[in-house]
């Protein structure tokens, strides 16, 4: 007998240490598991575009947000469903009950009995709606609520991966802008001595010693400002991945816009139709104030619920003093609502103006998306066409910039020449540098407001425009 006791201790003794010792680990593992491949992108030494996106769905608080708002919005499938499912309630009450009864006896004189005794009710009751067109339509609205939380999810991803490829490609903007305002720098203080040492000579004047001077001061507050944007640039991308972004994977080289695919506008607009997350969620949002104009009609319809219950009444009362009591019952119940006051028709035409407020939603989404679709459509086409322009511009602009600064030697050009060549040299390869990102963005652009953005399209994207140069931004 003492050796069973003891086994049932040490046995109660496991159940019990169980939850606390072992399932929370498991749990722990299965939370943490999430967050490996993060930590892992978190160690590498640079972040390509597809990394900083993986860091931002661990990292960024706007992400986790829209996470949140997704699982609870999942709820409202069991919690439209639970009206419909037998609803079961149980109830006790005790009340001990001291006083005095005066009665009068059989002589008629008033005789007084202590009273002391115990009032104790006990019931069970079960209800199943059998018809309630309300409960039928909230139901079904509450699978449209959870299907609304996932396509507001959907917009809201895309958002943020959206967000997160201008800031990384800002970040490189303000980087190019910071090594072209060196490098002008670096070429003002070469105009300033080649034009000193002319004037040192007798070969030139001191209005072309000012002028590159000038000059090389104007680059110098270029580059303060320059360098104050890539910082900035820097902390924005940085509070997305949850890291410091020291160092990036700059553009490729050999940079080359890719041909659509599919090549036409009309494609892309149906695609867009098809998948676009906002069209998607206005269309959600349709159905959730449809099933709510259900729900408001149902007010007008009767209701009819099965009902079973059961009570146990001790000394319910002085006249049921030390009795019992038993009640078992099982019936139908129906009701109909006959005047309320209007208000049931009022919630039907308010729930029917909504509804066509989010019909009017929807085609105004549609007709926004038509335009956002034709916006990236044209960056993406126009943007390769001014990539080839630029680039030409690039190499014209190298080319008469040499010739000025050799005609300056020569005595037959003035250094506001060789500055003015300067200029149009920097605009053109400023002006190439932000070419080039912003077609890398209006193609990602395409992608997403064609619902087409994701792990895949972000991969590809840095496949084919980035690396393996890095780029340093610190």
């Amino acid at each position: 007998m003492i050796f069973r006791t003891r086994v049932f201790a040490l046995m109660l003794m496991l159940v019990l240490l169980t939850p606390a010792a072992i399932w929370p680990q498991a749990a722990s593992a299965a939370d943490s598991a999430g967050d490996t491949k993060a930590q892992a992108i978190a160690k590498q030494s640079s972040v390509s575009p597809l990394s900083a996106w993986q860091l931002a769905k661990a990292n960024d608080p706007s992400y986790q947000a829209a996470i949140s708002e997704r699982e609870a919005g999942q709820a409202n499938r069991a919690l439209g469903r639970a009206a419909l499912l037998p609803q079961i309630n149980a109830s006790a009450g005790r009340s001990r009950t001291r006083g005095t009864l005066q009665a009068p006896d059989a002589r008629g004189n008033v005789v007084e009995t202590d009273l002391a005794y115990m009032t104790r009710t006990n019931q069970i009751q079960a209800s199943q709606a059998l018809f309630d067109w309300a409960k039928i339509a909230g139901a079904r609205q509450g699978y449209a609520r959870a299907d609304l939380s996932l396509a507001v999810f959907d917009t809201k991803a895309r958002d943020i991966s959206t967000r997160l490829i201008s800031r990384y490609l800002q970040a490189l903007l303000s980087y190019e802008n910071v090594a072209l305002s060196r490098g002008d720098l670096n070429n003002s203080d070469k105009n300033v001595n080649i034009a000193q040492r002319r004037y040192d000579a007798g070969e030139g004047t001191i209005t072309d010693v000012r002028e590159a001077t000038s000059r090389r001061d104007l680059s110098r507050a270029n580059l303060i400002q320059a360098e104050d944007g890539l910082a900035i640039a820097r902390r924005e991308l940085q509070a997305m991945i949850g890291t410091d972004p020291a160092e990036i994977l700059g553009l490729s080289p050999d940079f080359k816009p890719v041909p659509l695919d599919p090549p036409d506008l009309a494609a892309w607009q149906a695609r867009a139709e098809q998948a676009n997350a906002d069209i998607q969620s206005s269309q959600q949002n349709l159905r959730v104030a449809d099933r709510e104009v259900d729900k408001a009609i149902g007010g007008f319809l009767p209701t009819v619920s099965a009902v079973a219950s059961r009570s146990v009444n001790e000394s319910d009362s002085i006249s049921t003093r030390s009795q019992n009591s038993y009640y078992n019952s099982i019936g139908v119940q129906a009701s109909l609502s006959i005047f309320a006051g209007g208000q049931t028709y009022a919630q039907v035409q308010q729930a029917r103006h909504s509804r066509d407020q989010a019909g009017h939603q929807l085609n105004a989404a549609q007709a926004q998306v038509g335009v956002d679709v034709t916006r990236q459509y044209q960056g993406v086409v126009s943007g390769a066409q001014r990539i080839a322009a630029l680039e030409t511009a690039v190499s014209t602009g190298a080319l008469s910039l040499e010739a000025m600064q050799k005609s300056y030697q020569g005595g037959t050009r003035s250094i506001s020449d060789i500055l003015d060549a300067q200029d149009q040299l920097l605009t053109a390869q400023r002006d190439l540098a932000q070419a080039r990102l912003e077609y890398v963005n209006a193609h990602i652009g395409l992608d997403a407001v064609s619902g087409a953005l994701d792990d895949e399209a972000i991969a590809d994207a840095t496949k084919a425009w980035f690396g393996p140069n890095i780029v340093q931004l610190g």
